[in-house]
């Protein structure tokens, strides 16, 4: 049992690769893992006949597969359904309105709408920060036991962003442990001085999360004094968000339900 879990663990720690690095080859996702070539190629092949990952060419490198880029079509459904509600959110809000994903422990955005104002956050798009420093990479690492994000971080220290140093796991496990009671993740100068961010959960049509709303912008707006409690304006966004991403989950499932009555 432990050695199947191990290699399920292995497994997906070639996925994670994967979505960090464009295409990897077996002898580069062995020294990653620490692990013989053979073991590599076996996972691999694995993963492959799932179609998890695919192979160029005989020989040539992985990188990943059909299955794992099925979740990149949900998300250009997202954007492509959830775009109006999330531009009149930032017209409501004035604050700068992203939509991001966790790659590893990466937070990826992917769209934005840029607020109106003179001082602003501008668009992150295309941009990694650090999972554990963003607001979005909270919520998303959240979603997440406590083994599995320190799987995740397993020798990968939690440094970047704008505080110097290495934050200790336990802490951001005990963080997360409030996002998931809270249902928000909050970032108050810890990515970038001056900066703030709030995010809530986006669900595709199934349900499941696939991404993040945030609005970011000026942490002298969000919340000035850095009270460890919301500010009146942050609960204000908060309420913004869950309102905006609800409409954008109802979107998501009537754009799907007659798909799913043409299936059956």
């Amino acid at each position: 049992m432990a050695q199947l879990l191990q290699s399920v663990s292995q497994a997906l720690r070639i996925l994670r690769l994967l979505q960090e690095h464009r295409e990897l080859g077996v002898s580069e996702i062995a020294r990653a893992l620490d692990i013989g070539s053979s073991t590599a190629h076996r996972l691999l092949a694995t993963l492959a006949d799932a179609r998890f990952v695919t192979q160029g060419q005989a020989g040539g490198k992985y990188e990943l597969g059909p299955s794992m880029r099925s979740a990149a079509s949900v998300l250009d459904e997202v954007l492509e359904v959830g775009a109006p509600r999330m531009q009149a959110l930032r017209d409501l809000s004035s604050e700068t309105v992203h939509l991001a994903v966790l790659r590893g422990t990466q937070t990826h955005f992917v769209a934005a709408f840029e607020s109106p104002r003179i001082m602003r956050v501008t668009s992150r798009v295309g941009q990694t920060l650090p999972a554990h420093v963003t607001a979005a990479g909270k919520l998303l690492l959240a979603q997440h036991s406590d083994d599995a994000v320190r799987e995740l971080y397993a020798g990968t220290a939690l440094t970047g962003g704008a505080n110097p140093g290495e934050r200790a796991l336990d802490d951001l496990l005990a963080e997360l442990a409030t996002v998931r009671v809270a249902g928000y993740g909050r970032n108050l100068a810890e990515s970038e001085t001056g900066v703030a961010a709030l995010a809530v959960a986006l669900n595709g049509p199934d349900g499941h999360v696939v991404g993040t709303l945030t609005v970011t912008g000026p942490d002298s707006l969000f919340n000035p004094t850095h009270s460890p409690g919301l500010s009146a304006r942050e609960a204000e966004l908060i309420r913004m968000l869950r309102e905006t991403a609800d409409h954008i989950h109802t979107d998501l499932a009537a754009t799907a339900a007659p798909a799913l009555q043409r299936k059956h």
